[in-house]
């Protein structure tokens, strides 16, 4: 069985002062800055509001952050997006025909 990649949680937080780093958004959630994911990086949800997203280890987040209020919520659904049915000749970035 091939190794799988640790589950993630998609988890959000509140910054107010622009987009956090992944150390700020890890410091907010209770986690090491190693236990999200860098890839995904922080990603803008509602930047106005200091709203931002984030996935997290699931087996490294805190059932409730310790010191954690308004700035936390989730986990949030994050279902994987997948062609549906195979590609038909002649569509192209989901433009059947052209």
């Amino acid at each position: 069985m091939a190794d799988m990649p640790p589950a993630v949680e998609l988890m959000t937080v509140t910054i107010p002062q622009g987009a956090p780093s992944i150390a700020a958004a890890a410091k907010q959630l209770g986690v090491k800055p190693e236990d999200i994911d860098a890839a995904y990086g922080v990603v803008p949800v509602d930047p106005d509001r200091g709203l931002y997203a984030v996935q997290v280890r699931a087996d490294r987040l805190p059932r409730q952050p310790e010191g954690v209020g308004e700035g936390y919520r989730g986990p949030w659904s994050n279902p994987r997006i997948e062609p549906f049915g195979p590609i038909q000749e002649g569509e192209t970035q989901g433009k059947k025909g052209q």
